[in-house]
């Protein structure tokens, strides 16, 4: 196959699903303001707080015969040249596609790595989707969750107990931090 030639240039979302499209479905990339970026492989904790959240969600989903869908990995198309990927978004259950522009939530696990980023670059991106009605933030090394809702001028409040609920009222859930971080030790 050889080495392809690749455009000097910050990539476009077009350029950019072409170049995903080679790659092995097991890597996770992002197009952060033209940039392929290639996220590291996610840690244990990470993958059992995200898998919580699409088993807790997508049980309410069944039994609300909701409109919405959790999903993970889709790519968000913020701009023609950015396209970050959240651990987990709802959208339209009747949405197709490896993208979409429509999320409604969406949820990102933190990592040591790219939690500066998470909090300001994903939530300033994000917020400029006019369909995002709520972002949210959790710790994957402390039963700790902050949500930035639209309603509130994406002003932060803070979850901190196991006890806490975290409300999610654009789909009628509420979600307790105890399932969110089941089978995680921190409990």
């Amino acid at each position: 196959m050889g080495v392809p030639h690749l455009d000097s240039g910050p990539m476009r979302a077009e350029e950019f699903f072409a170049f995903t499209a080679t790659r092995p479905d097991d890597e996770k990339w992002e197009l952060i303001e033209g940039e392929p970026v290639l996220n590291a492989t996610a840690s244990f904790l990470h993958q059992i707080i995200a898998s919580n959240l699409i088993v807790s969600l997508g049980q309410f989903a069944r039994e609300t015969d909701a409109s919405w869908a959790a999903v993970p990995g889709i790519g968000v198309r913020v701009s023609p040249m950015c396209v970050p990927v959240p651990d987990v978004l709802v959208r339209p259950q009747t949405a197709t596609g490896a993208e979409c522009d429509d999320m409604i939530i969406a949820f990102e696990v933190l990592s040591p790595s790219t939690a500066n980023y998470d909090l300001r670059w994903k939530r300033k991106a994000y917020a400029s989707l006019p369909s995002l009605i709520q972002y949210v933030v959790i710790a994957q090394d402390a039963v700790e969750v902050v949500s930035f809702d639209r309603a509130n001028e994406f002003s932060e409040r803070r979850f901190e107990t196991a006890e806490s609920v975290l409300d999610l009222p654009v789909i009628g859930a509420c979600m307790n931090l105890r399932e969110i971080y089941r089978g995680t030790g921190l409990l």
